[in-house]
Formats: structure tokens, C-alpha cells, sequence
């Protein structure tokens, strides 16, 4: 087991305090740290020993490509050939930022970056921890997110500690994430580009900032499909669950219909976990349920008439943890809470997460793209 050193950075930390993590990092080992959109698990993007090393501490499949995160244009043009003037103009708008393009990619990056394909997915990371580590490591950083494969993303250091201690010799710790989701990820090597994954970044202000129009994020599950190679992360696999089961409380219009199906969604649950684990009469067990409302129905939930209605109709006591999020910037707040409230209802052992949907326009897009992938079904 590796001793992991956690190193906290204050927002005008001395760039000293990073060398041993870029040293690392130089060195062929690993090191999570900050960036915007969510904490990264770093590995020299050169290096095919240290980047197998992700692969294997994360459990990640090795069909799953790898973002390249970069500190100078001077890099870009070592791991990307053919690189069209459409990505230099995203750059200029958008970068550093939450963005990612996928370029035709050189021989200098190794075939596991890429999982086999001819494209690699650069980016620029607006962190400034993440911007010294980089540059102090004088190489391209492969840094997909620093937690379980198949987990939430991790946008705090507890968070990776929690995944990654002893696994790891540095976890650098910025506090939290700007974001809290990952990156927009926009496919330049295709005729017509377009958006494989969904971020704060929209094709709406792609247009509005740089002119460019881009095919916007279809959601599609047939990627699930085991001869599916993907270009970009989070296009295959199920992605950013927690332990408990997650169900979407769908929209609409009427704040007495949500509440009634959030009610009986909950006692669906609680017969089929009974159903299923043949506890009928195992009445004793408490059933804990983690509610992310926004904040307008929030205030119309009566915990005391749910916690009396389930009693009287399954005979169990269920206890509730209830976060909002304020709905009047539309799906901001909520898709920049969600993997944190993940975490947080797992710490506590929910058994059942009930999550609002949002509206798909704006950050609505990416945070029902995450929701949808961790999510059992709608209610």
C-alpha cells in the first residue's frame, strides 16, 4: 500500500509546494489533483507504464479513452496533427476552460490514451493548481476523473481520498471545484463537429461566442453495446453512481402531481426492496432516503405526513435527508451539486436518492446527462 500525502493549497499557495507532485508525476507515479470541472487522477501522457497505472487503480476498462490535459499551445501541436482552424478558435473562446476537442492524434501519444483509435481528447484546465502541475511536469498530464471507475466524480479531496488513499502518493487539495462536472467534450475530427458529451459549455455559446455552429448532444444508449468503441468518456459505461439506488422525479407542471409521485415512488421502492430481500416482516430496519429537490418543491415537501403515510402502507419507519438547490438559474446550482450530494448521501447510507429532473437546455443538458447515467428509471 503507498503512504498517501495530502497536501492543502490555499489560493496563493507557492508553486513550491507542488514540485514532489510534479516530480511524481515526471517519474512515471500518480497524482490527483483539482481542476475546474472535477479532480483528475494525473499520469504522464508520454509515459505507457504510468498511464496503465490508471487504468488499474481506477478499474477502468482500457476501451475508454483518456482527456490529455495541457499547459501550453506548444504541447498541442506535439499530440495533435491536422489540427483544423475551428479548434484554435474554440481554444481562443473557451480556453483554458471546461472544454475538451478531439483532434487526429501524433505517434507521441501511446495507443492506451486513445484506446486504440486515431484521435486523442486534449484540454486546458483553468485551475491554477492544475496549471502549475502541469507545467512544472513539462508534460502533457492524461487525468481522467480521481475516483472509482463507475463512481461519483470526485469534486472535493475527500472525495478521492475516500476512493484513492493508499493507492496514490499525492492528492493535491484546492477545495472544491468551480464546475462539479466534468468538461463539454466537442469531436473536431469529423466533418460536421459535434458534441459527444455535455458540459457548461452549450452549443448555444459555442455559436453565440465564436459564430461556430455545432451538432448539439444527442442522447443515445446504444453506446452501452459491447463493440461500441468510443471516442470520448462517459459515452459507454455507467457512469457516476452511487451505492444507492437513484430514481429521477420527473417534471411537471403541478407541484401537488410531483409530490404525489415522489410519495409513491418511494413506497414502490420500499415494496420491491422488500419483495426482493424477503424482508416482510423485518420490520425494524429503518429505510433512509436522500431527496435533491429543487428548492420551490423542496419547501412543499411535509417529511412528518411522508414518514406517516409509508409507515401506515409498507409498516416501515423511513427516515429522510432532504438538499435542494436554488432553481433560478435553471439547472446551474443543480448540476453543480449533484455529484457532491452523491457522495453525501452515501456517506450516510441512503438506501433510495430521488432527484429533480431539469429542463435539457443550458446546464440542464449535462446534469440530466449524468442523472440519466446513474439513474434506475424515472418516476
Amino acid at each position: 500500500m503507498i503512504n498517501t500525502k495530502l497536501i492543502k493549497l490555499k489560493p496563493d499557495f507557492d508553486p513550491a509546494l507542488i514540485l514532489p507532485a510534479a516530480e511524481a508525476i515526471r517519474s512515471g507515479e500518480l497524482v490527483a489533483f483539482p481542476t475546474e470541472t472535477v479532480y483528475g487522477l494525473g499520469a504522464n501522457a508520454f509515459c505507457e507504464t504510468a498511464i496503465k497505472k490508471v487504468f488499474e487503480v481506477k478499474g477502468r476498462p482500457q476501451d475508454n479513452p483518456l482527456i490529455v490535459h495541457l499547459s501550453r499551445l506548444g504541447h498541442l501541436t506535439e499530440i495533435a496533427i491536422n489540427i483544423p482552424q475551428i479548434a484554435y478558435d474554440l481554444l481562443a473562446a473557451f480556453a483554458p476552460g471546461p472544454i475538451t476537442l478531439i483532434l487526429q492524434k501524433s505517434d507521441l501519444i501511446p495507443e492506451i490514451v486513445s484506446a486504440g483509435l486515431p484521435t486523442v481528447a486534449i484540454r486546458f484546465p483553468s485551475d491554477p493548481i492544475a496549471q502549475v502541475l502541469i507545467k512544472l511536469a513539462e508534460v502533457p498530464i492524461v487525468a481522467p476523473s480521481a475516483n472509482l471507475s463507475g463512481k461519483p466524480s470526485p469534486t472535493q479531496a475527500w472525495h478521492v481520498y475516500q476512493d484513492l488513499a493508499g493507492k496514490v502518493p499525492y492528492i493535491l487539495d484546492g477545495g472544491s471545484c468551480d464546475y462539479g462536472l466534468e468538461s463539454t467534450i466537442i469531436d473536431l475530427s469529423v466533418a460536421d463537429p459535434v458534441i459527444l458529451r455535455p458540459g457548461f459549455i452549450t452549443a448555444l455559446d459555442i455559436k453565440d461566442a465564436t459564430g461556430i455552429d455545432v451538432i448539439e448532444y444527442q442522447a443515445d444508449r446504444s453506446g452501452i453495446e459491447s463493440d461500441f468503441k468510443p471516442k470520448a468518456p462517459g459515452q459507454k459505461y455507467r457512469h457516476y453512481s452511487p451505492r444507492a439506488t437513484v430514481l429521477i422525479l420527473k417534471e411537471n407542471s403541478d407541484p401537488g402531481e410531483r409530490l404525489n409521485n415522489l410519495l409513491i415512488g418511494i413506497e414502490e421502492f420500499i415494496r420491491n426492496k422488500i419483495s426482493d430481500n424477503n424482508l416482510r416482516n423485518d420490520t425494524t430496519k429503518e429505510i433512509l432516503v436522500g431527496l435533491f429537490l429543487a428548492e420551490e418543491l423542496s419547501k412543499k415537501v411535509n417529511i412528518e405526513h411522508f414518514k406517516k403515510f409509508l409507515y401506515n402502507s409498507t409498516c416501515y419507519k423511513v427516515k429522510f435527508k432532504l438538499e435542494s438547490y436554488n432553481d433560478q438559474q435553471g439547472a446551474v446550482d443543480a448540476a453543480h451539486d449533484l455529484f457532491n450530494r452523491f457522495r453525501e448521501f452515501d456517506r450516510i447510507q441512503a438506501d433510495l436518492i430521488i432527484c429533480s429532473a431539469e429542463q435539457m437546455s443550458g446546464a440542464g443538458i449535462a446534469y440530466m446527462n449524468r442523472l440519466g447515467k446513474a439513474a434506475a428509471y424515472e418516476i
